[in-house]
């Protein structure tokens, strides 16, 4: 479970609220932290509060299950009995929820490797010499061998099903746009961004916008993907009117 811990502007703390959160880290090492990036989506956040005036700005956090003041010893020890006490909530299905917000992004960093060319050449049998000659790449008018589009393609891929929006979503369909090379030694950036949905009796049918950039900030990869997620293993938290018709992220 993601835990985010925010605390007050401590004008008039009555207890140690560092070691007390430390403590309760200390007790529950099986939970993910998050304690800088406040935009973080969390299953919980705590909101370490000084005093019983308990006047800490909660605005602005999003959690998939609930935002916790704790102002003293009483309610930190509350706390820890209802997470030793509670189950999972599980819905039909059996398994938690994951909660999806419309606009969320998640975004991964990774330098592509000569081993990752060789490795996707041998497990895919794409054994052009375009990505594993340098003769060939010049010749073709490139500065050395590329990094396979369908790698790239399937970080993308990756990254939904990883993170955004996770395990169990499944892959209905992608138009990709393939627009610069990419070399050994470059570091991409992949963003992918929850942009549409529409709701149906038993699932969403999600639309994520993937995007890659070199290290340069150049712009590599442009895709429009959609993806089905089962109710029985998501929430999505929008308005209705938010919900969009698919049509207006067909170009890319």
């Amino acid at each position: 479970m993601k835990i985010g811990i925010k605390f007050c502007g401590g004008c008039n703390p009555v207890y140690d609220r560092g070691r007390r959160v430390s403590r309760f880290r200390e007790a529950h090492p099986e939970h993910e932290y998050v304690t800088t990036d406040t935009n973080a989506i969390c299953d919980i956040w705590m909101v370490v509060c000084g005093c019983s005036r308990r006047c800490a700005d909660t605005k602005g956090l999003k959690a998939g299950r609930d935002i916790v003041l704790l102002w003293d010893e009483d309610s930190f020890k509350r706390l820890e009995e209802e997470a030793a006490d509670a189950a999972p909530e599980v819905e039909a299905g059996g398994s938690d929820r994951r909660v999806l917000y419309l606009h969320e992004k998640a975004r991964w960093s990774r330098v592509m490797t000569s081993e990752d060319v060789r490795s996707f050449a041998v497990l895919t049998g794409d054994k052009s010499r375009l990505h594993l000659d340098s003769h060939t790449a010049s010749r073709a008018g490139f500065e050395r061998p590329l990094v396979h589009g369908m790698f790239l393609d399937s970080l993308v891929s990756a990254v939904m099903g990883t993170d955004l929006p996770g395990s169990g979503t499944l892959y209905m369909e992608h138009t990709t746009r393939f627009i610069r090379p990419v070399y050994i030694g470059d570091t991409i950036e992949i963003t992918v961004e929850f942009a549409s949905f529409q709701e149906w009796e038993d699932c969403y049918i999600g639309m994520f916008q993937g995007t890659c950039r070199n290290q340069n900030g150049e712009r590599v990869l442009s895709a429009v993907c959609s993806q089905m997620m089962k109710k029985s293993l998501f929430r999505v938290e929008a308005e209705e009117s938010e919900q969009t018709d698919y049509d207006e992220f067909r170009e890319i």
